[in-house]
């Protein structure tokens, strides 16, 4: 519109200079012309710049914070900007992450059988960027003091305090994220135990501050592939997203009004043998259970009839990891089913559920698992679902050789849940095979392990008969 009439008044201009004699001069009404039409010009260049600024920060803004509370916070203090709670959880406001400085080998090269170091991020300076003015040496300071221990060195040799007017510098697009996001990068990321002991770190992280762990949106900086573990992330959060996800791939620097380190993993409950606070426990229980739509409500066992459920965790070789394409498992059972036979003959009113979980969608597995009473089996990572049990129940773990027998991870898992905590170690090198990497149980022993877990249930005065 303005165009046309900026066209319109200048052909004026010209027909009046055409239709005049030759020894006419501009007038003052061409003069005028000419001015307005100048003026006019001036006004749709600023109108247009005006608009490409607004619309170009507007395709960045993918969230519900405005242009100003960006502006005001990009240019505020930098200690402001920075907390680190008692517990090591750091907390950062308004942080940039530029994603063209992370590096992962597996995204960038074809690797027949990639090592877990091939799906790791290699971060340059300036990955995590906090754009604000002020003491930089006490926000350095700060950080490194949080972590004696090294757990994020790797993190904190990529964060950089930058000039914010540096900011606009960085060119290409870049987009702001409103509400709370938490950066994690997992290492057996296809272990449930270990998935348990990220998850219950990201919610503990999440009710000290005060904030609700489904509100909580994750960023995993990490290239693992899926697994069939990824549904306790997805389901347990609000959003889960990668840097191989189009929020990083199609911007040059993504801010984040709220960004969260967790505390040194050295520090979870499940794995610092100084801290035995179940104060979590059961909270956690019951965030993982609801979110997957399985009550998890009061739990009566029926001690007198001795009908108890009894969960026994077949091991069985399936694919589950990328680096074990053949699928072969140690620390199966040999013997599987007479050790079944043995112990329905033992305990007739109990109720048993054999079963290889893996074989099943997670939310089966945790079904199952939410109502057992006993969860029995050879070490594995499996025993790590006793954290989903209701509480009082017990934990029977065996081992193909008993000098194994001083792996405490499963020990710790069992007794902060509540529940008896029963081991037993094999002996007899006879009842080992190597080549097909099982056990022979031998009679009697699987029937009386099970008898000590359920006289530990039901000699318990909380339990009714």
């Amino acid at each position: 519109m303005y165009f046309s009439l900026l066209k319109t008044r200048l052909s004026e201009g010209l027909v009046y200079l055409m239709a005049s004699p030759g020894t006419r001069f501009i007038s003052s009404r061409l003069v005028k012309i000419i001015k307005y039409s100048v003026l006019l010009m001036v006004m749709i260049i600023f109108v247009s710049i005006n608009l490409y600024v607004h619309n170009t920060l507007s395709a960045k803004i993918s969230s519900n914070l405005d242009l100003e509370t960006i502006r005001l916070n990009i240019f505020s203090s930098c200690p402001n900007r920075l907390k680190i709670t008692q517990n090591g959880i750091v907390f950062f406001k308004f942080i940039a992450i530029r994603p063209k400085l992370g590096h992962a080998r597996v995204l960038e090269a074809y690797l027949e059988k990639p090592r877990a170091k091939d799906e790791l991020f290699v971060l340059s300076k300036g990955f995590f960027t906090l754009y604000c003015h002020g003491d930089v040496d006490e926000v350095n300071g700060k950080l490194y003091k949080t972590d004696m221990d090294y757990t994020l060195i790797k993190w904190k040799k990529s964060f950089e305090v930058a000039d914010p007017r540096q900011f606009s510098r960085i060119g290409g697009h870049q987009s702001f994220q409103a509400g709370h996001y938490l950066a994690i990068e997992r290492n057996e990321y296809a272990n449930v135990y270990w998935t348990i002991v990220d998850l219950l770190d990201v919610f503990i992280t999440s009710q000290s501050l005060g904030i609700k762990p489904d509100k909580l949106k994750i960023i995993v900086i990490d290239a693992h592939p899926k697994t069939s573990l990824d549904p306790l992330w997805t389901f347990l959060f609000q959003r889960l997203i990668k840097l191989t996800d189009p929020i990083f791939i199609e911007s040059n620097g993504v801010v984040f009004e709220n960004l969260l380190w967790r505390y040194p993993r050295a520090r979870s409950p499940l794995l610092d043998k100084s801290r035995n606070s179940p104060k979590y426990i059961q909270p956690f229980r019951s965030f993982v259970l609801r979110r997957f739509g399985i009550l998890s409500g009061t739990h009566l066992r029926k001690c007198s009839q001795k009908k108890l459920n009894i969960l026994f965790i077949l091991r069985r070789d399936y694919k589950n990891h990328p680096r074990n394409l053949a699928g072969i498992i140690d620390r199966k059972i040999a013997n599987e089913e007479d050790v079944l036979k043995e112990i329905k003959d033992s305990f007739p009113t109990a109720d048993i559920t054999p079963v290889q979980l893996d074989l099943l969608p997670l939310k089966a597995q945790l079904e199952i698992v939410a109502k057992t009473d006993i969860l029995f089996g050879m070490h594995g990572a499996a025993h790590a679902f006793s954290i989903f049990m209701p509480p009082g129940g017990a934990v029977v773990e065996m081992f193909n050789d008993n000098r194994k027998t001083y792996n405490w991870h499963m020990n710790k898992i069992a007794t902060l849940s509540g529940h008896s905590y029963i081991k037993w170690g094999n002996t007899d090198k006879g009842a080992v095979d190597k080549l097909r990497k099982s056990i022979t149980i031998p009679g009697g022993v699987s029937s009386r392990l099970l008898r000590m877990a359920i006289d530990s249930i039901c000699s318990s005065s909380k339990h009714k008969p």
